[in-house]
């Protein structure tokens, strides 16, 4: 049958427990008895902390109300205690894993680790190292819910300072540095993995050397406004359009503005936005000279939320180089049986963890 097991508890809804169950000052003994799911647990055995359960319900006796607090892990907002005895029962309920509560498009709430990271000079191509703030980075909206219960979700805003790429090194490391700093933004505690937004499996770092005459095919017109043709090889293809898609049929645009910084479509000076895993390489299409470019989402109109997915050269066969910059706007996946400990997925009440 139910079994009682005894607490006591603090002002100002402190809690711990005891054998016997006496509020210090008060005189008061408290005994919690407890049922899962609202059946009696043959086990007999108090649910823990740890358990797979969470306090949903207390029901007291004389009148007397209660509460659960799971976070103590014990009765708080004890009223009415007009009896030297107090006697509850705590209805446990098996949690909810987090991929059974959340859809697409909740809010999340959660702080990458890192505090700086550094991206060498080597991999950019650019002249200096740069540093950015990954925690800066804290409020997510929920991609995808994937098969084997874990979560993608990517960066309500953008990072507050941006990454440079210049010339050939840019372009072929562009993807793989893309994706390292996007590991900058997990948090070991709640992610399994990160990517750049429109990574799906490209080659990350290429070999401008293996960028032949034969190496190019037709592209599908698609997010462009004319008919180009990209590389084969390399990951010049349209695998990026994976994420827009999925980031366009979720949060209904793929604009996103700077953290920590108040803007609108009207304040936006550079309508580029944030820097996406696709290359295209143009082969001759300026007499003898080939253009190696990267893919960003850019805004023809943002009151329409007209997005045009623009080709920028950042080197040309003829070895003039030139530099783009962007920020990042990092996709991480969240590990699968979390418990969020509050929220509701709004933006005014994003899902929390411990």
């Amino acid at each position: 049958g139910i079994i009682y097991r005894s607490y006591a508890s603090y002002q100002e809804n402190k809690s711990y427990n005891v054998i016997k169950g006496t509020i210090p000052d008060f005189g008061y003994d408290i005994k919690l008895a407890y049922t899962i799911n609202g059946e009696k647990d043959n086990n007999n055995s108090f649910p823990s902390k740890d358990s797979d359960y969470v306090g949903k319900e207390v029901t007291c006796k004389n009148n007397v109300t209660a509460e659960w607090d799971n976070v103590n892990w014990g009765l708080k907002n004890i009223q009415n205690t007009n009896s030297e005895t107090i006697r509850c029962t705590v209805d446990f309920k098996t949690k909810e894993t987090f991929s059974e509560k959340v859809k697409p498009g909740d809010y999340v709430s959660m702080t990458p680790t890192a505090e700086t990271f550094t991206i060498s000079k080597e991999l950019t191509g650019y002249e200096n190292d740069q540093t950015i703030n990954p925690s800066e980075l804290n409020l997510w909206r929920i991609l995808q819910i994937n098969s084997d219960g874990t979560i993608d979700m990517i960066s309500e805003y953008t990072s507050s300072k941006e990454i440079i790429f210049k010339g050939e090194i840019g372009y072929k490391n562009y993807i793989g540095v893309l994706n390292d700093i996007a590991s900058a933004y997990m948090n070991s505690l709640y992610t399994v993995s990160s990517r750049c937004p429109g990574y799906h499996g490209q080659t990350e770092f290429i070999s401008l050397e293996n960028l032949e005459a034969d190496s190019y095919v037709q592209v599908n017109p698609g997010y462009f406004n004319t008919d180009l043709k990209w590389e084969s090889i390399g990951g010049g293809d349209e695998l990026w359009h994976t994420d827009a898609d999925l980031i366009q049929n979720v949060l209904k645009t793929v604009i996103a503005y700077k953290v920590n910084q108040n803007v609108g479509c009207n304040d936006l000076t550079d309508r580029h936005l944030y820097f996406f895993a696709g290359r295209r390489f143009q082969y001759k299409i300026e007499g003898e000279i080939s253009h190696y470019n990267i893919i960003r989402p850019w805004i023809i109109n943002c009151a329409q939320n007209n997005i045009l997915f623009d080709n920028s050269a950042l080197a040309f066969s003829n070895k003039n180089n030139t530099t783009e910059s962007s920020s990042i706007r990092p996709i991480v996946t969240l590990k699968p049986n979390l418990t969020p400990i509050s929220g509701d997925g709004s933006s005014g009440s994003p899902w929390t963890f411990n």
